[in-house]
């Protein structure tokens, strides 16, 4: 009875340590950190609750500029729009927790989401090992690592970032484990890919890019239960895509709008070069939609108005061209975004392929914490915005004083390249079981799939590459357990030792 209270004690001691490993930057900061967009998310889903009749507190304690919160594409124009580039669900989740009067409380779910993740993959992949650590055990070792690099940030950011890398594990045990996996622990991953991938657009991306993986695995798998995997991803990409079909049904119905994305993909194009220069080769003899963007970027002489970011969302007289544009050209330029990328792919093929490439590649070596912590221009558009729990929407303790970035920016790099380098490891030794190796193949893929994503349809950023590089330690801390199961066992059984040689 004393060796069960004690499995117990070391269990619950494992969970609350993680937890609390993965919540230090929420503590050491004094609150959440937030972003733009965070600003945006809760407006609407305050917006969307109070429409559905729910009885919510004003948004904002005292009156706020106009600017304070970011403005939807071509309002005012001759055909009603809807910003469809941030989730509804992620929305309404955020609208939920302003109702209970704790925003912040996305942060505890985003631990739980974290550790829950790390557990469940540390559970499978130990599993049938009879020399293995326990599952929670590897699970606190690799929260643990994880927390020194950037989990924590994601932990206590106020974006649907953190819901990335929980798409990418469930893609990950869906892909190596799901074949023997139990029945809760399918319906648990399913449902946790779900509301990974509904959480943005770039998650549904990410979540098409890494489907014909899976497919590719079960085509190669000799399991009986080969297709399951597969299968259950593909229900997840099936949520994400129906995400988007009730956001644009339910824009039609209530608001007689069209949902529209803002031109990430076309700005993208413009500053790398290709765009532009078909812009400028087109236009004069072939005008077409996005002639127009040509015509508001020439009305200033500002360099950084070709950065992708300042042409999807600048307003300023010298940096700005889409929000300035007329309400009927934003549409336009936007809903032709995809048609403009192949046009000019066609058109310039190698430029455009390494433009991509190089976006890629540059993405891949971007992971600093730094966008996690809000500038003072940011803590400005939130004053007074209501319904936290801890403290307020303000700067806190770690943005106050970002120094100690120096430091922990090559630190952490230095991390994830030991990481990558004994994940590689493990698989070239040849001595990991087939699915822990694919599981860690899955991951290294998950990681440049989000790069291709984020680095092609919106720009290289720190925040992109810093959300899911976490996970090479967390993989790392796996392989490394598993292996270290596989010599005891066959230390013990000579026969096993044989048998792998």
């Amino acid at each position: 009875m004393s060796s069960v209270w004690g499995r117990v004690g070391t269990g619950t001691f494992a969970i609350v340590f993680s937890l609390l490993l993965s919540l230090w930057v929420f503590l050491a900061n004094g609150g959440a950190t937030f972003y733009y967009d965070t600003i945006f998310y809760l407006d609407r889903g305050h917006q969307v609750l109070s429409l559905v009749g729910l009885d919510l507190a004003p948004l904002r304690e005292v009156s706020a500029a106009s600017s304070g919160t970011p403005q939807e594409i071509a309002a005012g124009g001759s055909v009603e729009t809807v910003d469809g580039s941030r989730s509804m669900i992620y929305s309404l989740l955020l609208g939920a927790f302003f109702w209970i009067g704790a925003v912040d409380g996305m942060v505890a779910m985003n631990a739980a989401l974290g550790v829950g993740i790390v557990w469940l993959a540390s559970r499978l992949s130990v599993r049938g090992l009879s020399h293995a650590p326990r599952s929670l055990s590897i699970s606190l070792a690799a929260v643990g690592l994880a927390a020194v690099g950037s989990l924590s940030f994601y932990v206590a950011f106020l974006m649907p970032d953190m819901l990335a890398p929980v798409l990418l594990m469930s893609a990950a045990l869906l892909a190596a484990y799901a074949p023997r996996m139990r029945i809760w622990e399918l319906c648990l991953v399913t449902a946790l890919g779900i509301l990974a991938i509904t959480a943005s657009p770039s998650h549904l991306a990410i979540g098409l890019i890494l489907m014909p993986i899976l497919l590719l695995r079960s085509v190669l798998s000799r399991s009986p239960r080969r297709w399951l995997g597969s299968v259950l991803f593909l229900v997840v990409l099936l949520a994400g895509v129906g995400e988007q079909m009730v956001l644009r049904l339910a824009a039609k119905q209530v608001e007689s709008a069209e949902v529209i994305y803002r031109p990430f993909l076309t700005a993208r194009l413009i500053q790398d070069g290709p765009g532009y220069s078909y812009l400028l080769d087109m236009c004069p003899v072939d005008p077409e939609p996005s002639c127009a963007l040509l015509k508001a970027l020439s009305a200033s002489d500002d360099p950084t108005r070709f950065t992708a970011t300042n042409i999807s969302f600048s307003i300023s007289p010298t940096t700005g061209s889409f929000q300035l544009m007329s309400a009927d050209d934003q549409r336009r330029v936007a809903q032709q975004q995809f048609r403009f990328f192949l046009d000019v792919l066609v058109d310039r093929p190698l430029e455009t392929s390494w433009a991509i490439i190089g976006n890629v590649y540059r993405q891949l070596t971007l992971n600093s914490v730094n966008m996690t912590l809000q500038t003072d221009e940011i803590v400005e558009q939130a004053t007074g915005m209501a319904g936290m729990a801890w403290g307020e929407f303000a700067a806190g303790r770690l943005t106050a004083d970002t120094g100690w970035l120096a430091i922990a920016n090559p630190a952490q790099s230095v991390l994830y390249l030991l990481a990558a380098l004994f994940v590689l490891g493990f698989l070239f030794s040849g001595r990991l079981p087939p699915a822990v190796a694919t599981f860690l193949v899955m991951i290294l893929i998950g990681v440049v799939a989000n790069a291709i994503v984020c680095g092609v349809l919106s720009q290289p950023a720190n925040r992109y590459g810093a959300r899911v590089i976490w996970l090479l330690p967390v993989a790392a801390v796996i392989g490394g357990a598993v292996l270290f199961a596989r010599r005891r066992e066959e230390r013990s059984d000579p026969l096993k030792r044989i048998a792998t040689e």
